[in-house]
This record gives structure tokens, C-alpha cells and sequence, in this order.
């Protein structure tokens, strides 16, 4: 089954297991919409955030690991996309995560923890490194 925010199965909403990963706190929550962030001391290590274009290169993964499926969701053998937005700083680390389209059973949790230990080769404007905001989609499949 593949999930969506409007279709969700009762027993996978989005619940408290997101605010069970350090760091995450809730910004706005309502019937068809949930946000949390992930905050990490410097984010934007010149202030700056640059978006991709007009001269901005994307930053490139080259490190990750897939996320792991809670025993919740694999038990209701639930699948869907969820979506992130990141700051991906001048180090190449992931930063500031923000759930945009959750999916709940617990996915939500795995995802933001496997994301977060993401490593990047960091975007770059005139051949230096930029902070900049990315979306990631991060897609559960049972196979």
C-alpha cells in the first residue's frame, strides 16, 4: 500500500516517534499538514543560504545510507515518499531538517535519521563552497 497525506491508515499516522529523535521539535501541526526541524549549530557558517542556479552548483551525495523501515511500518507492509527540506552547509553536512510531507508509522523518524548522516560535496558559487537549501525525497519500498 503507498501512502499519502490525505490517505493515511489509521493505525500509521504521524505520531510522537518524530519528536523522539534529538533534536526534532514540532513547529505547526494541523489534520493535514506536520512540520518539524531538525536544528544544528552552524548551518550557515558565512550567513549566508544560497539556492541552486544563477551560478550556484547543486552539492553532490557522496555518502549515504538508506533508511530502515520501523517494525511498524514493515508489519503493515506501508510504503509511500516522504520529502525533506535541508541546508546542506559549507562542510558538507546536513543541516536544519525539516519534514515537508511526512508519512507517519515511524517512517518519518528513520528518515531524518538517516538523512541527517548524509555527507556532501558541498554546492559552490565562484569555485567556493556555499551553504544552500535542498529538497530530498526519501521513498520507502517493500520489495
Amino acid at each position: 500500500m503507498t501512502a499519502s497525506i490525505s490517505g493515511r491508515r489509521p493505525d500509521c499516522s504521524f505520531s510522537p516517534e518524530v519528536l523522539a529523535v534529538p533534536g526534532i521539535a514540532p513547529l505547526a501541526s494541523s489534520s493535514s499538514t506536520v512540520t518539524a526541524t531538525y536544528d544544528s549549530p552552524g548551518a550557515l557558517t558565512n550567513g549566508r543560504l544560497f539556492r541552486v542556479g544563477d551560478g550556484v552548483s547543486p552539492p553532490k551525495v557522496i555518502f549515504q545510507r538508506d533508511p530502515e523501515f520501523s517494525p511498524r511500518a514493515r508489519q503493515a507492509k506501508f510504503q509511500g515518499t516522504m520529502t525533506l527540506m535541508l541546508v546542506v552547509n559549507r562542510e558538507g553536512v546536513p543541516t536544519n531538517i525539516h519534514l515537508t510531507t511526512p508519512l507517519g508509522c515511524g517512517l518519518d523518524a528513520k528518515a531524518v535519521q538517516a538523512v541527517g548522516g548524509w555527507r556532501f560535496k558541498p554546492a559552490e558559487k565562484d569555485g567556493q563552497p556555499v551553504a544552500v537549501e535542498i529538497a530530498v525525497e526519501v521513498t520507502f519500498h517493500l520489495y
